[in-house]
């Protein structure tokens, strides 16, 4: 079967604004697979390499590094919502890249998906799908030539991608809060293992747990084969939050997520556990979510697992240098208050659909416009493209909570004889002042 492809016309503009370069151009094809065609959202250029800090233009096609294509695979799929990957790689050149230079073309695909795949959290790599689309479009004819290859065999197959005008695609709409707020005790044994190794497990039951949960749309239990379609009605959207070629209706379905309790044990005699120390987890993952107008229910349940653990995934991962740093410096015994970035929404020039940045602490719009050109290059209007729909946390608790557990803690490490010591010289204190006053007295009279 050929894969298909469909994107708005307005993206062959952006592949003809590289003809004017006098160098080859690389980037990637962003977007959602589904088993009859794939609806591209969005084209990326990769940045200029600048891994030798030469900063220097790429020159031909072998020169292109397969690692920094693959990196800027991983900083986008961050960026992506749930049900949305990264679906292929794109050049604008005049060579013939699937005669000449098939082993690179190759080369890269594959180190994008060893990338992708090494972060299973990211969920950079389609359960459904598992090639991947290459389009070459020349500047010289004003043509382009589409196939997809296969890592897993090794075969480059046809693929038909159509450019179509005033390309509008029926997005079904998805909003979930998943709330945060759960004590992890982690047993005496593994207290001294990396942070980043404690997190990873967490991740990992997160993960687990939401798979065990169930899904409410629009406050209803629907069967997994159902069509999104059919639940709820459509709603409408303010034109302005719309791209240029999207009308303003949209359907949108709430989402709640009920989670399974942890069975109690009726055992009398239950083990206990030494706990060397615990990780405390508070907030919520504001989540929204674009879907094709075939989705199901199923589709919908996955792609927001994907999302959840996607975004936890993508702001530790942005936030381990600063957690491995803080590590090293701090005392043991201390308690600690970690803020990972926030999440904020981004609404593309020509799509209704969002795709997501995430804030440090302290960090504002100015910052987001700076990472989505230099990643996603698109210009985001301040005002009018970017949302911050999580807003900063509130940590002032948190803080309170860990100065009276350090300060319990350091109360309760105090020996005995020191107690003492403080006892015995206070009386030792309190009996000179008394002789003192006696001898004054005394030469008074």
């Amino acid at each position: 079967m050929v894969r298909s492809a469909i994107a708005d016309d307005s993206f062959l503009n952006y592949l003809e604004s590289f003809s004017k370069l006098d160098y080859p151009t690389v980037g990637l094809i962003l977007g959602q697979p589904t088993p009859i065609k794939d609806y591209i959202v969005h084209f990326a250029r990769t940045p200029p390499f600048t891994g030798d800090g030469s900063n220097k233009s790429l020159q031909r096609i072998a020169d292109i590094s397969e690692s920094w294509v693959a990196d800027h695979a991983r900083h986008a799929t961050r960026m992506l919502p749930g049900g949305m990957y990264v679906l292929g790689i794109f050049f604008v050149c005049n060579e013939d890249l699937f005669t000449v230079y098939v082993s690179k073309l190759k080369s890269v695909v594959n180190q994008i998906n060893k990338k992708l795949a090494s972060n299973e959290f990211l969920h950079g790599i389609p359960l459904d799908v598992t090639d991947k689309l290459i389009l070459i479009y020349s500047p010289s004819s004003k043509s382009y030539i589409c196939k997809s290859y296969n890592p897993g065999n090794d075969v480059i197959s046809s693929a038909n991608i159509k450019f179509e005008p005033n390309f509008s695609v029926k997005w079904l709409q998805l909003e979930c809060k998943y709330e945060l707020d759960q004590v992890f005790p982690i047993v005496a044994f593994k207290a001294n293992w990396p942070l980043k190794k404690h997190m990873n497990d967490i991740l990992k039951y997160i993960n687990n747990t939401l798979k065990g949960g169930v899904f409410f749309f629009d406050g209803e239990v629907k069967d997994e084969t159902d069509s999104l379609e059919s639940i709820g009605k459509k709603r409408k959207v303010p034109r302005t939050k719309l791209g240029h070629h999207d009308n303003n209706e949209v359907k949108l379905l709430q989402v709640t997520i009920v989670l399974p309790g942890e069975s109690i044990s009726s055992e009398i005699n239950t083990p206990t556990i030494d706990c060397g120390v615990q990780i405390r987890l508070g907030g919520h993952v504001a989540t929204k979510l674009w879907l094709h107008p075939k989705a199901t229910v199923k589709d919908a349940s996955l792609a927001i697992i994907q999302d959840i653990g996607r975004s936890l995934a993508a702001r530790l991962d942005m936030h381990w240098d600063s957690l491995i740093e803080e590590e090293q410096d701090s005392p043991e015994d201390i308690n600690t208050v970690h803020e990972t970035p926030r999440r904020v929404l981004v609404n593309l020039p020509s799509s209704k659909v969002t795709l997501s940045d995430y804030l440090f602490p302290g960090e504002g719009p100015q910052e987001a416009q700076i990472s989505l050109k230099e990643l996603l290059d698109i210009d985001i209007s301040e005002e009018n493209g970017i949302f911050d729909i999580e807003g900063q946390a509130d940590l002032t608790d948190l803080y309170r909570e860990g100065i009276e557990a350090e300060s319990d803690d350091l109360l309760q490490k105090l020996p005995n004889t020191t107690n003492k010591y403080i006892y015995f010289s206070g009386l030792g204190i309190a009996f000179i002042v008394l002789i003192i006053s006696l001898l004054l007295h005394i030469m008074q009279n």
